[in-house]
C-alpha cells in the first residue's frame, strides 16, 4: 500500500496542474475573445458614427450647394440688371450728346448759312464772268474763273461735310488725330458767330502739332461747347479775346481755352459740372456736363482752371498722346 501513495499524489498534482492550466487557457481565451469583441464593437460603433457623420456632411453640403446656387442665381440676376441699367445709361448719355450736338447746330445755323452764301454768291459772279469772257474769246481768264468756281464748291463741300460729321449720331471711332484739326473744325463751325461777335481768336500752336487719341467729332463737340460758352461770356466785353493753346505734359496733351470775360461767380464755380446749373437765361446747364463725360470716355479729362472772379474763364481738355 505504501507504494501507491506517491503515485496518487503525483496524479492529483498533475490533474491540478492540468486544471489550472486549462483554467488559465480559458481565461486567456476569454480575454482574447473579449478584446476581439470589444474591438469589433468599437469598430462597428466608429463605422456607425462615420456613416452618421458622412450623412450629416452630405446634408450640409447639399444645403450649402443650394444656398450657393441660390446666391449665384441672385448674383446673375443682379449682374444682368446692372448691365441693363448701364446700357440704358449709355443710351441716355448718347441721346444727351446727340441732343447737345443738334442744339449746337441749331445755334450756329445762321452763321453757317452765311458761310455758305458767301461762296455761292462768289460762284455766281465767277460764272457770269466766265460766260462773258468766253463770249469774247478770253479763254485764259475764263479758265481762271472756272478754277475759282471749283475752289468755292470745295469750300461749300468742306462746310457741309463738317456739319454732316458733327450731326451724325455715331460717336466716331477712337484713333490718332491731330489736335489742331479738331480745333480747326470747331472754329470752322463757329466762324460766322466769331466774325459777327468781333471776338479775336489767338492760337498758340506746337510744331509739330501733337497727335492725340480721340474721336475728332467728339473732341470738336467739347471744343464747340467751350467756345460757345466763351462767346456768350464775351458779349458786350471790350476787346473780346479767346486764347486757344496747346501744351504737352508727358503722356498727355492739354488743349486750353481762356477768355478775357468777367469770369464765373463763386457759387457757379462750385457746381460747375452739375446738371442744370447755369448762369445763362436760356441755357439748360448740360453742355459742360456732357463735355466732361465725353472727355472721360476719350480717356482724358475736362477741368476748369480757376483764375478768380473778374479775370476771365479758362478750361483745359487733357487727352492721351497717341503712341
Amino acid at each position: 500500500m505504501s507504494l501507491l501513495i506517491p503515485a496518487d499524489t503525483e496524479i492529483s498534482s498533475a490533474v491540478m496542474t492540468a486544471r489550472v492550466t486549462t483554467l488559465l487557457a480559458l481565461v486567456l481565451v476569454g480575454f482574447v475573445i473579449f478584446i476581439i469583441v470589444r474591438r469589433r464593437r468599437a469598430a462597428r460603433q466608429r463605422q456607425e458614427v462615420l456613416v452618421l457623420l458622412n450623412a450629416e456632411l452630405e446634408h450640409r453640403v447639399e444645403l450649402r450647394t443650394a444656398e450657393l446656387q441660390s446666391s449665384n442665381a441672385a448674383l446673375a440676376g443682379e449682374i444682368a440688371e446692372r448691365e441693363n441699367a448701364e446700357a440704358r445709361v449709355r443710351r441716355l448719355r448718347d441721346e444727351l450728346a446727340q441732343a447737345n450736338r443738334l442744339s449746337i447746330l441749331g445755334q450756329i445755323t445762321a452763321g453757317v448759312a452765311h458761310e455758305i452764301n458767301q461762296p455761292v454768291a462768289a460762284i455766281r459772279t465767277y460764272a457770269e464772268n466766265a460766260a462773258r469772257l468766253l463770249g469774247i474769246g478770253r479763254s485764259q481768264e475764263t479758265a481762271e474763273n472756272l478754277t475759282s468756281i471749283v475752289a468755292m464748291t470745295g469750300r461749300i463741300g468742306t462746310i457741309t461735310e463738317t456739319l454732316r460729321s458733327f450731326s451724325r449720331r455715331a460717336s466716331g471711332s477712337m484713333g490718332p488725330i491731330l489736335a489742331d484739326d479738331a480745333i480747326d473744325g470747331a472754329l470752322s463751325l463757329l466762324s460766322g458767330r466769331i466774325r459777327d461777335s468781333g471776338v479775336t481768336i489767338e492760337r498758340k500752336r506746337i510744331d509739330p502739332s501733337p497727335i492725340v487719341m480721340a474721336s475728332r467729332m467728339r473732341l470738336e463737340q467739347i471744343l464747340v461747347n467751350l467756345l460757345q460758352n466763351a462767346l456768350d461770356a464775351l458779349k458786350d466785353q471790350p476787346e473780346p479775346r479767346v486764347e486757344i493753346a496747346l501744351a504737352e505734359n508727358g503722356e498727355m496733351v492739354a488743349i486750353s481755352l481762356r477768355d478775357n470775360g468777367p469770369g464765373l461767380a463763386p457759387d457757379i464755380r462750385r457746381s460747375l459740372f452739375m446738371p442744370f446749373v447755369t448762369n445763362k437765361e436760356k441755357g439748360l446747364g448740360l453742355g459742360l456736363v456732357i463735355s466732361q463725360e465725353i472727355a472721360r470716355e476719350l480717356g482724358g479729362s475736362l477741368r476748369h482752371d480757376d483764375a478768380g472772379h473778374g479775370r476771365g474763364t479758362s478750361f483745359t481738355v487733357e487727352l492721351r498722346r497717341a503712341a
